[in-house]
């Protein structure tokens, strides 16, 4: 698997995450770029338009829910498919999500193989 030159953002504000998720999209050769907070992952997706977001919904500014579709519409004709990865587990939530233009959803604790596989899925479509 590869995931040579792919942009992809990671929106959560746990550092072990973002490092853990560094850490494996890179050595897949992926571009990786993140965020602590809703308001700067946002930012991220208009300024870099990524190939991929993987966004947590716990965020200590803003529901990852709510800036969904934002992110979504960061790259007009050209939305960047978005990984959802969080601890919530219910299905309306789920459902929610997927609603809003998630394209994945992977709970907490998580084998990053599955999130890999999810997100060069999601790259190569």
């Amino acid at each position: 698997m590869t995931l040579e030159g792919s942009k992809i953002v990671v929106i959560d504000d746990t550092p072990s995450i973002r490092t853990f998720l560094r850490v494996s999209l890179e050595y897949e050769g992926a571009e990786f770029h993140e965020a602590y907070t809703a308001k700067d992952g946002l930012e991220l997706c208009k300024k870099i338009s990524p190939d991929l977001v993987v966004l947590d919904l716990g965020l200590p500014d803003v529901d990852g829910l709510d800036i969904l579709p934002q992110i979504k519409e960061t790259q007009p004709g050209d939305n960047p498919p978005v990984i959802v990865l969080t601890v919530r587990k219910g299905k309306e939530t789920i459902h929610e999500a997927f609603e809003k233009g998630a394209n994945g959803y992977l709970t907490k604790p998580f084998m990053v193989e599955d999130l890999l596989e999810i997100i060069e899925k999601e790259i190569e479509s």
